[in-house]
């Protein structure tokens, strides 16, 4: 970040948290008309700028795993190509692309119908607003619009060195060393961090503000976390471009803030900006439907009691105010995108359910159609995932399912969401019944062929081509049989060749020649001036090509799952010789320890039992040494411990916790990821634990003095 210019600024490092902004991340708008500053008249100084730091066309990664997407939920979209005047309009602003819904962005070859460089490749193509740096008063180099930028547009990317959290430190103090006034560090997710100090981009001289008219969003492109700036509000030309810092505090005290706004808190870091920060991040705060003043209320009662306000850490998600909050049902088509949108990428089960409640409250039969056409099956395939052993939710998951209008089997295919619920049915007695009765209704819906990448190229058919530009009524979508594309009503079991009235021009061919074009093509043939057995022989032909299509489908298909059944079955051979040679040296050891043991039966016995407790113990102090070190740091930080002292600190901690568990269950294994409630516990032991650390550590140091 650009720090101010100031006397102590490099005491303090500007990280901007990846909680804050998660992926998702949709700013609320003030009703407020903001008052703008122009700077157009400040000297332009971006070559000059461009002078102090080396420029980077992409990140430059530590190594080739830092950086990476912790999920693997990149899927194909279904949007379609649309080129026009050479460039391809898919996957925009207003489509429902499930990618962009997730801020993912589509990659070449890997979508299957959107075609190449579409509307959401913003990273990967470099489309930035117009900028240039200029020189402030207080804050040194700063970022200016030099045209008017819309709300929510992409400006700049925040590129960097990734380097992980011990980099990170090395170069904090030794960026102090060199006297640099200004550091420009961001967080990227927990443990890895962005340095744009020597090499970066024009986004590193955006200065912090307390009421920005951008914010920062994290995006996944092609499996890695990317940063970029986008607009809160439409920023006019001339206007300097400012985000929420939201800093983590390195120093002894808060440092001044200098972006003058009527709203200022004063200061960076310190206990005034985290009293200022929002209980949710925006997009779930969007998503509920809450209010700022519904946060600041709340944020009050809590201060005039006393009480603490504390976040789940890398979530910034306030349980206690999220579990307060009286749920609504969704009232438009808004609300249920922010919501699914959400939904397909909220790992925590409190929020998820406080999100589907917004759902399962709505009646509106269009509303419903909507949750459909934006991936609805997707979203509530992960969702039985995430609460598959609660069997209250999985009830009311199951109820919603059920009250869905019918559509087609596609998406319930495709999802893979008829497993889950067979599965379900199969563990929970009393759910049987409701989940076959979800299964048999989808069992009437009927499959279609979706329309490829491929059908689309290879298509000069206008019908094809203008599938995109009709926006459609709620329970309407596009289906491909027998060649040719047609609208599809599943409630209404109706099928047209034209698109169905209540149809919605977006660009492109008008609504009546399109619907003539599909009308003279497909119903009548005198109007294409061909005879009776001229238009019997392209009959022909098209039903031939079709099949041979479909005969070349299958064997494809059949050709995938042998490869697929051979590859299975070397990996069972080979887990076999695994466990195989596991269980003969497993075999061989215990023969060779009973024949160098003079131990009774009973003392062998003992001893294996031992044994595996010390393995478990192992494995639990192993368990506790991979997090328990780290959230130690601050109080080396904070309190100016030793090395030693954390050190030794750490390994009791990490000790007494491993002990804890073997009391409880000597043979329980660890789990391979900590739980958000286990890490709770942990940090309130660990603050207790350090409290009396310290507190014993004064008393030494007073009786020394004495």
């Amino acid at each position: 970040m650009n720090m101010e210019e100031d006397s102590s600024s490099k005491e303090y490092v500007n990280t901007v948290s990846a909680t804050p902004e998660p992926i998702g991340y949709a700013p609320k708008l003030e009703n407020k008309k903001p008052q703008v500053r122009n700077f157009s008249e400040e000297e332009d100084k971006t070559q000059e700028a461009l002078g102090t730091f080396t420029e980077l066309p992409d990140c430059e990664y530590a190594d080739e795993f830092i950086g990476s997407y912790k999920s693997n939920d990149f899927m194909e979209c279904d949007c379609y190509e649309d080129f026009q005047n050479g460039e391809n309009h898919a996957c925009d602003e207003d489509s429902d692309c499930i990618n962009r819904l997730t801020l993912i962005e589509c990659v070449n070859d890997l979508c299957g119908t959107c075609g190449d460089d579409c509307q959401n490749q913003r990273f990967q193509r470099k489309q930035y607003a117009e900028i240039a740096v200029f020189k402030t008063k207080m804050k040194g180099y700063g970022v200016r619009a030099e045209e008017d930028i819309p709300e929510n547009s992409f400006i700049y990317e925040y590129k960097g060195e990734v380097i992980h959290e011990d980099a990170f430190r090395v170069r904090l103090v030794e960026y102090d060393e060199k006297k640099f006034q200004h550091f420009y560090f961001m967080m990227l997710q927990s443990g890895e961090f962005i340095d744009a100090t020597i090499k970066g981009s024009l986004a590193r001289f955006c200065n912090h503000s307390c009421n920005p008219n951008a914010y920062v969003n994290k995006w996944v492109v092609a499996g890695k976390l990317r940063m970029g700036i986008f607009a809160k509000r439409r920023i006019l030309k001339g206007e300097e471009i400012t985000f929420d810092y939201n800093v983590d505090r390195y120093g002894a005290a808060a440092q001044k803030c200098y972006c003058e706004e009527p709203n200022c808190i004063g200061f960076l870091g310190g206990k005034t900006q985290t009293d200022a920060a929002s209980l949710l991040p925006q997009n779930v705060a969007d998503a509920l439907g809450i209010k700022a003043s519904q946060e600041k209320k709340w944020i009050k009662e809590k201060k005039s009691r006393g009480e603490e306000i504390e976040k789940i850490e890398n979530e910034n998600i306030n349980i206690e105010f999220l579990n307060s909050i009286d749920i609504e049902p969704c009232n438009n088509e808004s609300d249920v995108r922010k919501v699914i949108s959400v939904l397909l990428q909220v790992e925590n089960k409190q929020l998820a359910a406080k999100l589907f409640d917004r759902l399962y409250l709505s009646t509106n039969e269009d509303l419903l159609h909507q949750v459909l056409k934006l991936h609805g099956y997707t979203c509530f395939a992960k969702l039985l995932q995430l609460f598959n052993m609660e069997k209250q939710m999985l009830t009311k998951l199951l109820e919603f399912l059920l009250k869905l209008p019918k559509t087609t089997k596609n998406g319930i295919l495709s999802s893979h969401i008829d497993n889950r619920v067979k599965e379900i049915g199969i563990k929970f007695d009393d759910l049987f019944n409701i989940s076959k009765d979800l299964i048999e209704k989808w069992k009437a819906y009927e499959e279609y062929k979706m329309i490829s990448k491929k059908d689309i190229k290879g298509s000069n058919n206008i019908s094809i081509l203008n599938l995109r530009r009709v926006k459609l009524p709620p329970g309407w979508e596009v289906v491909f049989e027998n060649g040719r594309p047609m609208y599809y009503n599943a409630e209404k079991q109706t099928k047209l060749l034209y698109p169905p009235s209540g149809s919605t021009k977006t660009f492109g061919t008008s609504m009546n020649k399109s619907q003539e074009n599909l009308n003279s093509e497909f119903t009548n043939p005198t109007k294409r001036k061909l005879t009776e057995k001229e238009y019997e022989e392209r009959k022909k032909r098209r039903l031939q090509k079709e099949e041979e299509m479909i005969q070349k489908a299958k064997k494809e298909e059949l050709d995938r799952l042998k490869a697929k059944i051979d590859l299975e079955k070397q990996q069972k051979r080979q887990l076999e010789q695994i466990i195989e040679e596991a269980n003969r040296r497993k075999k061989q050891e215990l023969e060779e320890l009973e024949k160098s043991s003079k131990l009774k039966e009973v003392e062998l016995a003992k001893k294996k039992q031992k044994l595996e407790s010390n393995q478990f113990e192992y494995r639990w102090t192993r368990f506790f040494a991979s997090f328990v070190p780290n959230m130690l740091r601050k109080y080396e930080v904070e309190d100016h411990l030793s090395h030693y002292d954390i050190k030794k600190c750490s390994r009791d901690i990490v000790k007494i916790l491993a002990s804890k568990e073997m009391k409880k269950d000597s043979l329980r294994q660890p789990p391979d990821d900590i739980s958000n409630e286990k890490k709770t516990k942990v940090k309130h032991f660990i603050k207790i634990y350090m409290e009396k650390f310290i507190q014993k550590l004064e008393r030494k140091k007073t009786k020394s003095k004495t």
